[in-house]
């Protein structure tokens, strides 16, 4: 007896909570509730409404053993619990009982099971339900069913809380803002305040890929990043296509999550190669396309540079969509995308080429193209010292073996040449900077004395007769953009970023502006009356605008020359060009055509006007036939008998001195 008075002294304000439950539960007679408060002591159970359908039969089986009472006693005693509990339930949890009949859910045996557990759990709302009671639910659901029974249970259980956020969202709608808000919370995404887009989850077995933990321990800046991510997709990738936006981004996204907690990551931007390599091995053990899910890296950083506030310099990547660069800098028809300085693992070297890359990209003039080919050789150098603290420590003895080294590679001259300009470049903004007192070492001492070098690359007349007699085989724009190539000569870039108003007739004859990419510049050039009126045509036909692309890629900008040249090269092998050995060269045309003027005796002068070509020795490289000619014209001098050297020299006769 002290136990039990000891127990009920520790219980005392929990009985006394469930002697007023029975007191003004709405049974006035006390001898029909007496037995039952007893009976919740004895089983620990302080809270009527707390008590199971199994309590509520075992008190009636109770009653029926003890003999006290008769079958009517026993049936008024246990429904008088039942009526309490009841009273107690409609007045404690009545708004989230009238908020699950109202969930327009049909099963009321899973609904009974739902509203039992969330009473248990103290929730009288639904908009209470988190992924965290979802999760209990779950749990508790795993001891008594089976896996399909689990499953139904936690369908008909989300069904009812996505009938709640509907409400909510059509009674006040400003909350959808405030619930996409980062917050160290788990984000479970069928609970999203957005019904189109929680229908793309329903039937996603494995609903832990649905569940993005930003309780975890990790860097917030991590966590503020990944959130960002998923939302930035969720928002604008593949709306129509929730298949593909799961598997190309959703699931590599939280894998990639993942790997970055475990491996204590806190800046995706800041992804190093051996770490991305060591996370391509976790992907290749959950996929077989490795690369569209490897994607999601390069993705994420682009979306985290593209939407920040500010330009992100300290990333490994730049996109340089980012910086809106006047189009004298860009090539429409092969665009820089990115500058990469991932390659540079030593941090103090890749902080100083950041900084040689930010003055170049924001100050500077260079074409990004450029910018690009002068960073690629410099990370040359960079990676070659990356054991050095820094480039800065780098004395002129390391240099030179460097540079010895180089010499040893077979490298063209002029190459060479190029290497050690970008090099000093680099050097001299270093020094400018005050990152370094002096330069370690002299160009003039290493840069070699060059000769224009003359390539052979004209098109034989029968291999482009081929092409034009089988070009009908060919697609529209690989054909319209070929001719281009064979009648102007022009680069595979000026032809693909033509625009609307470049043909002119002038009523006598056609003519061609070019914007000139590489001189940045424009030029007018003739072009034949057939193309003009073809061209003419075909504008017309697309409904081009003046200032539209003639040829559009893909993404509606300019066509990409490389995405020509590739299918230009498998139509030629399709039609056998040349028995199918013929390799498609864009330039070569240019070649071809220089050489085609030259041998009409047009003038260099007027060549390199056309060609737009700074330099007549630039265009003498270009004219493929010209050492021919000058041997052919050599070979008609001496055939002359007064020009045969041969002929003034005398056979000596026998005996003859010398």
């Amino acid at each position: 007896m002290s136990a039990i008075r000891l127990l009920q002294a520790e219980r005392k304000e929990e009985i006394q909570h469930l002697h007023r439950q029975f007191m003004s539960g709405g049974i006035l007679q006390r001898e029909l509730w007496e037995e039952a408060e007893k009976f919740l002591i004895q089983r620990e159970i302080y809270d009527v409404i707390l008590a199971e359908e199994q309590d509520l039969r075992e008190y009636k089986q109770t009653l029926l053993d003890s003999g006290n009472y008769t079958k009517k006693q026993v049936k008024e005693q246990s429904s008088a619990l039942r009526k309490i509990q009841k009273y107690w339930i409609e007045t404690e949890y009545g708004e989230l009982l009238l908020e699950i009949r109202e969930s327009q859910v049909s099963d009321e045996a899973l609904k009974g099971n739902i509203k039992r557990f969330l009473i248990r759990q103290g929730i009288h709302h639904i908009k209470e339900i988190d992924y965290t009671v979802r999760s209990r639910y779950e749990a508790e659901l795993k001891k008594m069913w089976d896996e399909a029974s689990v499953m139904r249970y936690l369908k008909v259980f989300d069904h009812i809380k996505q009938y709640s956020i509907q409400k909510e969202i059509e009674s006040l709608p400003g909350r959808i803002e405030h619930r996409r808000k980062y917050q160290a919370q788990v984000v479970f995404l069928p609970y999203l305040p957005d019904l189109e887009l929680v229908k793309d989850f329903e039937y996603v077995r494995d609903k832990q890929e649905l569940v993005w933990d930003f309780f975890r321990r990790a860097s917030e800046k991590l966590k503020k990043q990944v959130f960002l991510l998923l939302n930035y997709i969720l928002d604008n990738l593949y709306r129509d296509d929730p298949k593909e936006r799961r598997v190309r981004y959703l699931l590599p996204l939280h894998w990639l999550y993942d790997f970055c907690v475990e491996e204590e990551i806190d800046d995706l931007e800041g992804l190093e190669l051996e770490q991305i390599q060591r996370f391509e091995k976790i992907v290749e053990q959950k996929v077989v396309n490795v690369k569209n899910s490897m994607q999601i890296i390069d993705n994420s950083r682009k979306i985290l540079f593209l939407t920040a506030p500010e330009i992100h310099w300290h990333a490994n990547v730049w996109y340089m969509e980012r910086f809106h660069l006047s189009e004298d800098r860009l090539n429409p028809s092969n665009p820089v995308q990115r500058l990469s300085f991932i390659e540079v693992t030593n941090k103090k070297n890749r902080e100083l080429l950041q900084e040689y890359a930010k003055y170049h990209v924001g100050i500077g003039g260079l074409t990004i193209a450029n910018i690009r080919g002068q960073l690629y050789e410099v990370k040359r150098l960079l990676e070659y010292f990356k054991e050095e603290e820094s480039i800065c420590q780098v004395d002129e003895n390391q240099l030179d073996d460097y540079f010895r080294k180089l010499e040893e590679k077979d490298t063209k001259d002029d190459t060479f040449n190029k290497r050690i300009v970008h090099y000093i470049k680099f050097y001299q903004f270093l020094n400018v900077r005050g990152y370094m007192k002096e330069i370690p070492f002299k160009p003039e001492y290493y840069l070699k004395k060059t000769y224009p070098e003359h390539h052979d690359r004209t098109v034989e007349e029968k291999v482009y007769m081929e092409i034009l007699h089988k070009l009908y085989a060919f697609p529209l724009v690989p054909r319209l953009i070929f001719l281009h190539l064979w009648c102007t000569g022009l680069r595979i870039s000026e032809v693909c970023t033509l625009k609307g108003d470049a043909y002119y007739w002038d009523g006598e004859d056609a003519w061609l502006k070019v914007y000139q990419i590489k001189m940045k510049a424009d030029k007018m050039i003739p072009i034949p009356l057939v193309m003009y009126r073809i061209m003419r045509k075909y504008i017309e036909r697309e409904h081009i605008r003046p200032k539209d692309y003639i040829f559009k890629g893909k993404d509606g900008g300019a066509y990409r020359g490389t995405t020509f040249r590739q299918e230009f090269q498998q139509y030629c092998d399709k039609n056998g060009i040349a028995d199918g050995s013929y390799i498609f060269k864009t330039h070569d045309y240019r070649h071809t055509l220089a050489t085609q003027f030259y041998d009409e005796n047009v003038s260099i002068q007027t060549i390199r006007d056309y060609l737009g070509h700074f330099s007549e020795e630039m265009t003498k490289q270009y004219v493929d036939f010209m050492p021919k000619r000058i041997e052919k014209a050599s070979d008609t001098y001496f055939k002359k008998p007064e020009n045969d050297l041969a002929s003034t020299i005398k056979a000596k006769k026998r005996g003859e001195r010398k």
